[in-house]
């Protein structure tokens, strides 16, 4: 974990002129800029499909081919292959330009708050998509890293990416946990893997309107499904209480699609820990919709007096 402060300019400097010149090398790149020079400027449903048929084609750029006419225009598409082929190598570099990255992205991403299916263009929609193709990948990637490139730990700590009920297992006690499962009956790897491809820098071929990758490179959990939410969730608390480690859980109040909801996790919770539930008020996106109001309720949970 980085526990200093990254010269962001300095370092954007130096990426960015090693993207450029990476971008010059390419045929394809000079492609991309005489198509939007001469036709692609146009919003037109005949020239997306165009975008689409050229950024297939393009076999050595991961985000081009799975992504250019979809979630990107075939230039940001480019640019970001560009800005992913010429990552720093230093690791505190990398990982905060790389973080950078995968921020102006997501805010590029033409698609509705997450990157599940993108705009299409239809007579409504097609506006959106041209809207968000005219954002600039280079500016987005140049503010990101300098905030987060400002920011850093005060103390070394750790990051862990593994299976809940398998960190439960090496807690101890007065640890204190925080807990946000899923509540929605599709797994999250739905709506963020263009995040993920960008992130691992690659991925297999995509398919379907999402441009979704195949099953077996979409992480799958089991607090997502219906048939085995409740279990999962009441293996995580068990082995939390045990360990005697303190928790705080949040979860939507009304049922959600994985069949929980605030009162089931709360009575779960209560076979374990001494809890103390408040609700709350907040908006919950509805992807491309109006925000709707939302209750969620907040469990603060300790664990039973040791006998």
């Amino acid at each position: 974990m980085r526990n200093k402060i990254i010269n962001s300019d300095t370092l954007w400097v130096s990426w960015k002129n090693d993207a450029e010149q990476f971008l010059k090398e390419k045929k394809e790149y000079g492609q991309v800029i005489e198509k939007y020079e001469s036709k692609w400027k146009k919003n037109t449903k005949m020239n997306v499909k165009e975008m689409r048929d050229f950024c297939d084609g393009c076999t050595a750029y991961p985000i081009t081919k799975a992504y250019g006419g979809h979630y990107f225009s075939p230039l940001q598409a480019i640019q970001i292959d560009a800005l992913l082929s010429t990552l720093p190598i230093a690791a505190n570099e990398r990982s905060v330009s790389l973080a950078a990255l995968i921020h102006s992205a997501s805010e590029c991403a033409a698609s509705p708050g997450h990157t599940a299916q993108p705009f299409q263009p239809t007579k409504t929609a097609k506006k959106y998509s041209f809207g968000a193709w005219k954002q600039n990948v280079f500016d987005h990637a140049a503010n990101a890293l300098k905030k987060i490139g400002s920011r850093h730990a005060k103390k070394i700590g750790r990051s862990v990416v593994c299976d809940a009920a398998d960190m439960a297992k090496d807690l101890k006690r007065g640890d204190l946990v925080f807990i946000d499962p899923p509540y929605s009956g599709v797994h999250y790897s739905r709506f963020y893997h263009v995040l993920e491809t960008i992130a691992r820098g690659s991925c297999s071929n995509v398919e379907g309107v999402g441009r979704y990758p195949p099953p077996s490179e979409r992480p799958q959990s089991d607090y997502s499904l219906k048939t085995k939410s409740k279990e999962a969730l009441k293996t995580l608390l068990k082995t939390l209480s045990e360990n005697h480690v303190k928790v705080i859980l949040t979860f939507p109040k009304e049922k959600t699609s994985n069949g929980l909801s605030g009162s089931v996790v709360s009575s779960l919770a209560k076979k374990y820990f001494t809890v103390e539930q408040k609700t709350v008020n907040g908006r919950f996106s509805t992807l491309g919709k109006k925000h709707v109001p939302a209750y969620e309720v907040i469990l603060t949970m300790k664990p039973f007096a040791k006998k």
